[in-house]
């Protein structure tokens, strides 16, 4: 049975990173259910808040994982010396770049539905005095709109992140320093567009030019040896 290029290149990419994500899965059940114990023996608010900025805490180091995946992605196919596989492949460059970024997403969509499950077992747990729930039920256009803000922002954090390990791969032996100062130019625009023009139409904007920026590196920059 023929599979399609992209489905084979994604299973591909999800399978090496399988490991991974089972260990950060098991970290984070472990993680939560010691806050669930120290939530269930705690009721004085000033307690219950201190395990909601833990909560907040570990949810940001963990999605620290899959930010750093979009990094190393790259870079282990150059050290695998699988690149070359890779680009010499008979399929649009889209496809490679779609599918890293789409197990990069999935990682990262992993963390946060565990996340959120772990808080909502620990909101009964505390009878509803972690944090107000009323406001989380309610859906809107601006909600659907803030959460459309957060995957357009990730995804361009992503492609960014993207675009400055090809920068850096492309400069030959400067390739950690030009990646780093690539990255911190890029984030630095972009933070400043968006707080001078702060809407979806900016980040959707960005998103579009580091996937393009991307996409022009990895196929007209990267060479095939």
């Amino acid at each position: 049975m023929n599979v399609h290029p992209f489905k084979r290149l994604f299973m591909t990419d999800l399978r090496n990173r399988r490991n991974a994500i089972v260990v950060s899965m098991a970290a984070m059940l472990l993680v939560h259910t010691a806050i669930m114990i120290l939530t269930d023996h705690t009721q004085e608010l000033a307690s219950l808040g201190f395990i909601m900025v833990i909560n907040i805490v570990f949810f940001a180091i963990m999605l620290f994982i899959p930010f750093l995946h979009s990094f190393s992605a790259w870079r282990e196919e150059w050290k695998q010396h699988s690149i070359y596989y890779l680009l010499s492949l008979p399929i649009p460059r889209t496809y490679l770049l779609l599918s890293k970024y789409l197990v990069i997403l999935l990682e990262a969509l992993l963390i946060t539905v565990v996340m959120v499950a772990g808080l909502w077992i620990q909101l009964g747990l505390s009878n509803g005095m972690l944090f107000r729930v009323e406001p989380l039920l309610l859906w809107d256009a601006a909600k659907v709109l803030l959460l459309l803000k957060w995957l357009f922002a990730a995804s361009g954090l992503i492609f960014l992140n993207f675009t400055s390990v090809f920068l850096g791969k492309w400069s030959g032996k400067l390739s950690l320093p030009v990646a780093f100062v690539s990255f911190v130019a890029g984030l630095f625009v972009w933070i400043v567009a968006f707080a001078n023009f702060p809407s979806f139409i900016t980040l959707a904007s960005f998103t579009l030019l580091f996937f393009g920026a991307s996409y022009y590196l990895l196929d007209k920059k990267a060479e095939v040896a």
